[in-house]
């Protein structure tokens, strides 16, 4: 089972989901515009959003990360 890491804000979860950071918490304190806009841009990519322990969970399974060329 792979960690949650929980990001301070909606930046760090973006950016964290960007690095390859497979399963994030979103912070408590995210407003409505940036929940929406942060899931609708990694759902497309193929991740889900799930609740658990009050929290959004953004996970991302078998996304491959393109290499640095």
């Amino acid at each position: 089972m792979m960690p949650t890491i929980k990001a301070k804000d909606i930046k760090d979860a973006d950016d964290m989901l960007g690095s390859g950071v497979r399963k994030v918490a979103l912070p408590e304190n995210i407003d409505s515009d940036d929940f929406f806009r942060l899931a609708s841009h990694w759902c497309e990519r193929g991740a889900k959003v799930s609740l658990k322990e009050g929290r959004f969970v953004v996970s991302i399974k078998g996304m491959a990360i393109p290499p640095n060329d």
